[in-house]
């Protein structure tokens, strides 16, 4: 795979569709500090890496693997567009995440699960005591995971006028938040420039405490 199809490929169905969501992770960045990720169901979305040093993507799919053996050229990507000072670490696992894992437990900061289903459940215990959860309950992740008393919901971030800010105050209980940052909006919208992501979704922010 060439330097133009790998990462043409990234830029078409994230960056062109403004679907790539770098200010959520920038604010994760901001109010977090996270360096090590793992991200399960990644695709070939790359972007968490252009703000957390140390990322491990876990896909099944074809299209995953052929896109990061593509390696060099994926990480010169990544390392051009990087936020911090370090030169990018990025590791691609093959394989199902609901299966073992050849990583550590308790040994990520922080651990992305969107629009796949049992990420929470089958990779939580790769999360340091510590480390937060970012989901967008596409899945029911949240819901099921504030079930255990060892995760707390730390804080929801959504996007307002093209800015994602973090609401750490709260209040009500489960069944009221759930509701309250449900999404009944739709996502893609046509636009002058052609079909955009809008993202209208409402992000959790779940802490492991133990």
């Amino acid at each position: 795979m060439n330097n133009d199809k790998s990462i043409n490929s990234y830029k078409r169905f994230y960056e062109d569709l403004n679907f790539d969501r770098a200010g959520l992770f920038e604010t994760i960045k901001k109010e977090y500090g996270c360096n090590t990720v793992i991200y399960p169901g990644c695709s070939i979305h790359i972007t968490p890496s252009f703000y957390f040093q140390h990322v491990v993507y876990v896909d099944i799919s074809k299209t995953a693997k052929e896109f990061f053996n593509d390696t060099q050229n994926v990480v010169d990507y990544i390392n051009s567009n990087r936020k911090y000072k370090q030169f990018a670490y990025i590791q691609f696992i093959h394989g199902d995440y609901t299966k073992a894992l050849p990583i550590r437990n308790e040994n990520y900061d922080l651990l992305i699960a969107l629009y796949a289903g049992e990420i929470t459940k089958s990779c939580k215990k790769y999360v340091r005591t510590g480390g937060i959860i970012l989901t967008n309950n596409h899945h029911k992740d949240a819901e099921d995971l504030l079930k255990d008393s060892s995760i707390t919901l730390d804080g929801m971030i959504c996007k307002k006028r093209n800015k994602y800010v973090i609401d750490k105050n709260i209040n009500g209980d489960l069944k009221d938040i759930l509701k309250n940052h449900s999404n009944t909006k739709k996502d893609m919208k046509n636009t002058n420039n052609g079909l955009e992501y809008a993202d209208n979704q409402c992000y959790f922010v779940l802490k492991k405490n133990k």
